[in-house]
């Protein structure tokens, strides 16, 4: 599986993508999105982002912290958990609020991974939250592991060397 391997068996994928330093997967901040469009553009909103982190959870959740970025550690070792936030904005008045959310969790990781993200799910929310910054003042700066030198592993072209012989087709629209 995926998690057997350090992040720098996949450099020759990605040279130049910081994939040889000392990360691995359990460190990384899985992203994939939503959008209202395929294509680029103003108007194209990520109105659902998913995103998926490694985390120790202690068994007895505390009542007392209801932020839903709170990790909790057991005293003993805990099995590490995968653990999947979805951001969703019913309209475009609460991107806002969710590139805040967002933010808040970019910016704790050091590395992604997604599925296509190098070209299509990065770029996008790179410019949503640039476009946010002045209404919101508190975004900028924020949101460095969507910048284009951060390690990134974009698992689509992996997929695609690996699965040209099996498959008719390794094209996104199939």
């Amino acid at each position: 599986t995926l998690l057997q391997h350090h992040p720098r068996t996949f450099a020759a994928f990605h040279p130049g993508f910081g994939l040889q330093e000392s990360i691995d997967f359990h460190q990384a901040l899985f992203i994939d999105t939503e959008t209202t469009g395929l294509g680029g553009g103003a108007g194209v909103y990520a109105f659902m982002v998913g995103v998926g982190t490694f985390e120790q959870i202690d068994s007895s959740v505390s009542a007392v912290d209801h932020s839903p970025f709170t990790i909790h550690h057991s005293p003993f070792n805990a099995p590490t958990h995968f653990v999947v936030r979805q951001f969703f904005m019913r309209n475009p008045a609460e991107e806002g609020a969710l590139m805040m959310a967002l933010a808040e969790l970019l910016d704790r990781y050091e590395m992604s991974v997604t599925f296509n993200g190098r070209t299509f799910d990065l770029p996008l929310l790179r410019t949503r939250l640039r476009q946010n910054q002045h209404m919101y003042p508190e975004l900028r700066g924020s949101g460095r592991l969507l910048d284009a030198e951060r390690a990134h592993l974009d698992l689509l072209h992996p997929a695609r060397r690996i699965w040209k012989r099996r498959l008719q087709s390794c094209r996104l629209i199939n």
